[in-house]
């Protein structure tokens, strides 16, 4: 019972050796190593689509802030014209003027 025992890491699923006296962890060895391959021409077509995509959704916010300030500006002439119209006019007196 006092004897090393092995586990396999969740995150990088690699052996930990654990002492159970110490409860330490006393040797790690790495995960083996999968054969990675690699397509140079997917990964460029992948930056290119992500490219697009983020040029895409500046442009989107870009338009989106153009209506929103064509908006506002709309509102704020309304609003100009009619405080010109009711400019002779008297502001409306509250309850703590009396």
């Amino acid at each position: 019972m006092n004897e090393p025992f092995e586990i396999t890491c969740p995150c990088c699923q690699g052996i930990l050796t654990v002492d159970p006296i110490s409860t330490k962890v006393v040797r790690h060895a790495p995960p083996l190593s999968r054969a990675a391959t690699f397509d140079l021409a997917e990964e460029v077509a992948k930056l290119q689509q992500s490219s697009a995509t983020r040029e895409q959704r500046f442009s989107d916010a870009v338009a989106g802030h153009r209506r929103h300030q064509a908006a506002l500006s709309t509102r704020f002439d309304d609003l100009f014209a009619k405080a010109k119209e009711t400019a002779d006019e008297r502001p409306p007196t509250r309850d703590i003027d009396l």
